[in-house]
């Protein structure tokens, strides 16, 4: 295998810093986008670069400064969590400047390298981008939409011969849920006493099955591995379902009535059958 030259955003940890250390260690040279220099992976064939996917200045000297990419893994992204009745409309912003038009500003930077690389471009979504659950509607809406701008950008770059593939990894351990219980706390502050009173019980149970995620989640060197398979295969998929828990959740979607998976997820997830009060 030829060494290539990729990039990956969002690497400093979970699955972002899995991949860019399999790749690296498989041979290739990886260009690891981190917030903080010093979170980026350490090793001699991993380059960091300082890399918020909302800083135009900053993406626009890295794709000066890349050369012909490989390929090219949108993996960056945050979650946030809490009901959509009062979710404060700042943070549905963040949610979806990071998770949406982040990475279409990433994409767009560094498409030339791309084209020059004859690369391809990877998109990691989530289970969520395809089955949207409670309390996870802002994630959720994040997600569908990199699903969206996945399917358009294969449609528009075909004609260049660009693959664009989309990997949706179920449950893998991620400081991702660290942070989002965090946040949920401080939302739940200035969402106030009504929120409270009406989903006070549902966001409770809510961080309990995240904790319990947490503790069972896998790897997130299972997911380094099919991104790596995507990357170089000769002909990839348009989409990889990554773990169990992604294709049951996929595949129960495809074949329940649309009212008994509601009620299967908010059961699942320990959510109140009844309004509490």
């Amino acid at each position: 295998m030829s060494r290539m030259r990729f990039l990956i955003t969002g690497a400093s940890s979970g699955i972002g810093r899995a991949v860019a250390v399999r790749l690296a260690e498989g041979g290739h040279e990886v260009v690891a986008g981190v917030r903080r220099i010093a979170d980026a992976p350490a090793h001699p064939r991993i380059r960091p670069v300082a890399l918020d996917v909302t800083d135009a200045a900053q993406l626009a000297a890295a794709a000066t400064d890349v050369g012909p990419l490989s390929g090219l893994i949108n993996n960056a992204g945050v979650t946030f969590s809490g009901p959509m009745e009062h979710i404060p409309l700042d943070r549905l912003r963040e949610q979806l400047e990071i998770n949406v038009v982040g990475v279409l500003a990433v994409t767009q930077a560094f498409l030339p390298a791309i084209r020059a690389g004859r690369g391809r471009l990877v998109m990691i979504s989530s289970t969520a981008g395809l089955v949207a659950t409670p309390l996870l509607g802002a994630y959720s809406a994040s997600k569908f939409a990199v699903e969206a701008i996945a399917d358009t950008l294969r449609q528009e770059l075909a004609p260049w011969g660009v693959p664009v593939i989309v990997v949706n990894p179920g449950s893998f351990r991620s400081r991702n849920r660290a942070k989002t219980e965090a946040t949920v706390q401080t939302d739940r502050a200035i969402m106030g006493e009504t929120a409270e009173r009406h989903y006070g019980q549902a966001m409770d149970a809510a961080t309990q099955f995240n904790k319990k995620v947490e503790a069972g989640a896998g790897a997130p060197e299972r997911v380094a591995a099919v991104v790596e398979r995507v990357l170089t295969t000769r002909r990839p998929r348009p989409r990889y379902l990554v773990g169990t828990d992604a294709r049951v959740a996929v595949a129960l979607k495809r074949l329940l009535p649309a009212r008994t998976m509601d009620t299967l997820l908010t059961r699942t997830m320990g959510l109140p059958r009844n309004s509490p009060n």
